[in-house]
């Protein structure tokens, strides 16, 4: 028997007979959500074959205008070599084309490299897939973490434990826990959730038991709920790394080299 498991995204599939095949120089720069790219020609990171695949403008922009909630893959099927590559258009666009250009809109045309290494068959082409795959389950949640940290430091100096333990309720029912094995803090703060609803803490501060139990109660109450909003203001950090970092994964830039 075969479970859905409600994960998918789109392909824009592109045959070649001749496929145009280069080196492309990978240079270090900035986090360009903060501002325009800037490249470090003086610090090279690599050195990578990408197709050049040039693309009308037009279906760039609409790729844009679709947001980032669900990807959509341009995929290279290279019928001389036989086999497929890719590369993720909306994280291309947001990480690429718009930091590097005053406009990329303004020609009718841009071409797009897809990294050779992206080779759909590979066992990195398989967890790239699984990966893109759970962004719209992923993106949720992660709004969701955020709304429920915020509501918690609301609730600091109420009935906090109740509300947490009714968010992490809600939060361990995700299926994506266990199936994120490329993605080490999600697993990690999987285990912070499961230990907080069996034993009313994720332990991510670690006291020594003698030096917790001689606490005041207070202060041992006060250590408890710092340690379980640790928990909540690790989750709502996610997006913000799956935005600076996750996001350019598989792309050829120098922090999708180094991170993939």
């Amino acid at each position: 028997m075969h479970e859905t498991l409600g994960e998918h995204f789109f392909v824009q599939l592109k045959s070649i007979d001749d496929p145009d095949i280069g080196s492309l120089d990978i240079y270090a720069r900035g986090n360009v959500e903060k501002a325009r790219e800037q490249l470090d020609r003086k610090d090279k990171v690599a050195t990578i074959d990408t197709y050049r695949f040039s693309l009308e403008t037009t279906e760039l922009v609409t790729v844009e205008r679709m947001g980032i909630g669900v990807p959509v893959l341009l995929v290279i099927a290279d019928l001389k070599a036989r086999r497929c590559c890719f590369v993720c258009l909306n994280d291309y666009i947001d990480k690429i084309l718009i930091p590097r250009h005053d406009d990329y809109r303004t020609k009718g045309h841009r071409t797009v490299h897809v990294p050779v290494a992206n080779d759909i068959g590979s066992a990195r082409g398989i967890i790239a897939l699984r990966w893109y795959a759970k962004r719209p389950k992923l993106l949720a949640a992660f709004q969701r973490f955020t709304y429920q940290f915020s509501e918690l430091q609301w609730a600091a100096e109420g009935n906090w434990e109740e509300l947490a333990r009714y968010f992490g309720g809600r939060n361990s029912e995700y299926d994506f826990w266990d199936d994120t094995e490329m993605c080490n803090p999600i697993p990690y703060h999987a285990k912070g959730l499961r230990r907080f609803l069996m034993e009313g803490r994720p332990h991510y501060f670690h006291p020594e038991d003698a030096v917790f139990a001689a606490l005041p109660e207070e202060e041992q109450a006060a250590w408890k709920r710092n340690d379980v909003f640790e928990l909540w203001r690790s989750l709502a950090l996610l997006p913000k790394t799956y935005e600076d970092v996750w996001r350019e994964w598989f792309l050829p830039t120098a922090l999708g080299h180094h991170t993939s």
